[in-house]
């Protein structure tokens, strides 16, 4: 495990707070499990402990000089405050343009990715919606929650053909299987089920545990690893899980990677923390984030895991991929790009506190769901990847 024991915080909106020459933002240094150091930068009153590197317009590049601990600092090119009026839990993004995001009103948008205008909200989940995603097209989505339902949308008419039935508890996560013919959901009633959009059926129960699963990521390792070869010859509504790897996080702190194809588990870990989000860093590289902020690498290959980073306590509420590494947002509002070497060079601003549930991109931005009822977005060109 590579990097600081400690981050760098720097105040929300320094972006606008230094515009003036003679103007200060806070900084601090938090190490892990001890007092933060504290100073100021720009202006007069800056100490001599933080020192700016470079700035560009929407970036800040600073160093605490005993540590030699950098960060540059990204702040957000727009933020959108007219699309949810109360904390947003979950959203995605594609290229097409258009975004989806719901918040704890239960209002289930989706919205223009360019102006952050809203197209139309999607009515229909009995309950509270816990999560949503856009399918490759860009133009369907998909939405489960505590109804126990998943749903599939037309973006552009709002209408919902498809409505999904089986699980006994709250559906917490999905994944997309290729481009959508097959589905995978995860649920409190601690199963993870595979199924076709198109027959509106559920094919199988691809893992059964006796405890919540949180959160699920899917990836594809044809040609990288060998997974076991299935039992029974595949269900005829079976589309593309030739290959296809899920990852899945339990509320018990264990971890499992399963054949979808052939609905083995070919690797297991017990992590010790409520695992709260998984993604794929690379497609044998998935990341782990825990209730106590410890990231943890999972490689498929052999299968093995590793420490990947702890230098924070806070919980980590959301992981996206991003250009061979991974997006984090912690409870705490910090949200930060690690390497897979561990080091964290960049770190998204603009939060005050407030948790990032959720981040999602496109090809050319990154866009978080925050409590403050708030979707940012920033250029992905400012992460200099």
């Amino acid at each position: 495990m590579a990097g600081h024991k400690s981050v760098l915080v720097i105040q929300s909106d320094w972006h606008d707070t230094l515009r003036n020459n003679d103007s200060t933002a806070w900084i601090l240094r938090k190490p892990l499990g001890e007092k933060a150091e504290y100073g100021k930068i720009g202006g007069s009153a800056a100490d001599d402990i933080f020192t700016v590197q470079s700035r560009t317009e929407r970036t800040l590049s600073v160093t605490h000089k005993p540590s030699g601990l950098t960060t540059v600092f990204v702040s957000p090119v727009s933020t959108f405050n007219r699309i949810h009026s109360k904390s947003v839990i979950c959203l995605d993004v594609a290229d097409g343009g258009l975004g989806i995001s719901v918040c704890t009103e239960n209002k289930l948008a989706v919205w223009e990715t360019e102006t952050g205008e809203v197209r139309r909200s999607l009515e229909g989940h009995v309950f509270d919606v816990y999560t949503c995603r856009l399918f490759p097209s860009g133009i369907v989505v998909l939405s489960g929650g505590g109804d126990m339902q998943l749903r599939i949308w037309d973006a552009a008419t709002g209408a919902c053909p498809v409505v999904l039935k089986g699980h006994t508890a709250a559906v917490l996560d999905t994944a997309i299987v290729d481009r959508g013919k097959n589905i995978v959901s995860v649920s409190k009633d601690g199963t993870a089920k595979l199924w076709n959009c198109g027959q509106v059926k559920c094919i199988a129960t691809l893992l059964s545990v006796e405890c919540p699963i949180n959160c699920c990521a899917i990836t594809d390792v044809t040609g990288l690893v060998d997974l076991p070869a299935p039992m029974e010859e595949p269900d005829e509504l079976e589309h593309c899980t030739s290959g296809k790897l899920l990852l899945v996080g339990c509320e018990d702190g264990k971890v499992f990677l399963v054949g979808v194809e052939s609905r083995s588990v070919i690797g297991s870990f017990a992590l010790g923390q409520n695992v709260l989000c998984v993604c794929w860093a690379s497609p044998t590289v998935g990341v782990i984030g825990l209730s106590d902020g410890q990231l943890v690498a999972i490689d498929a290959m052999t299968p093995s895991k590793r420490p990947l980073s702890h230098d924070s306590s806070s919980p980590v509420e959301s992981m996206a991929a991003y250009k061979g590494g991974v997006l984090v947002g912690r409870r705490d509002g910090l949200c930060q790009f690690y390497s897979l070497d561990g080091t964290s060079p960049f770190q998204l601003t603009g939060s005050d506190c407030d948790p990032v549930y959720k981040i999602s991109s496109d090809s050319n931005n990154i866009y978080t769901a925050c409590r403050d009822g708030l979707i940012r977005k920033y250029r992905g060109r400012d992460l200099n990847l």
